[in-house]
């Protein structure tokens, strides 16, 4: 893992406070799925979300099962994949207008389609199942090419739901074993989730609105885990 320099550092710190800031207020979903609340880590569980359909937590693979990080355990836990973003737009034209919208900007803010990644996820929003766009099989929105350490993810989506076209993704960020031939290993889902969102909000027309708690953080589990995940998604909301 690279060590960032103590400007750096101090300069990654003072744009999160700044793109946070817009978020400082209680979080969405927070009555809805209290930090009590019992999550199983199953494929069908969902939190409800005021101004939102029902959010699904997890990622999920081909079969329908929660993505497990192909199956490399973490801590000695299955770490599970928790969605983690959740993106409104309320001007698209279309579904397809909503699409094109949102890859101009991931690729405004150098989150490019990149290939190296495993496909073929879905996720709930509402009672509608959403596969990962584009469709290629091997491609996700990364800023960084998969032979070294980056932030990726897959979104889903969208789904129109009174008006407004609605996506969600799954956000995490990869080391590179150098030692072995371009072998991946987790590092943070928070980190992921958080570069995403700044670089879309500092660069392009969808800005950090919210948090929303959706409580798919397993913490005290015997066998799962979702690591550094602390339950909440950012939610984006397109400006125009």
């Amino acid at each position: 893992m690279r060590c960032r320099s103590g400007r750096r550092a101090f300069a990654d710190a003072l744009v999160a406070a700044a793109v946070f800031a817009a978020a400082a207020m209680a979080p969405l979903g927070a009555e809805a799925a209290s930090p009590e609340r019992a999550v199983k880590g199953e494929p069908s569980e969902l939190t409800v979300v005021p101004g939102l359909p029902d959010i699904g937590l997890w990622m999920l693979t081909r079969e329908g099962t929660v993505a497990d990080w192909l199956g490399a355990p973490h801590q000695g836990k299955k770490l599970l994949e928790p969605i983690n973003v959740i993106i409104v737009d309320p001007f698209a034209a279309s579904e397809a207008d909503a699409v094109a919208r949102l890859i101009a900007a991931c690729e405004k803010a150098e989150f490019e389609t990149r290939e190296g990644h495993s496909g073929g996820y879905s996720a709930l929003i509402g009672a509608e199942t959403c596969p990962q766009f584009p469709p290629g099989t091997e491609e996700s929105f990364s800023d960084a090419p998969f032979a070294v350490g980056n932030n990726h993810g897959r979104i889903f989506g969208p789904v129109a739901w009174k008006g407004i076209y609605i996506f969600t993704a799954a956000f995490s960020r990869e080391g590179v074993d150098l030692v072995t031939k371009v072998k991946h290993y987790y590092e943070s889902f928070d980190r992921a989730r958080d570069a995403f969102t700044q670089k879309l909000s500092a660069k392009t027309d969808y800005r950090v609105s919210s948090l929303v708690y959706l409580g798919n953080d397993l913490i005290s589990d015997d066998a799962l885990t979702t690591g550094d995940h602390d339950g909440m998604a950012v939610l984006l909301k397109a400006i125009r």
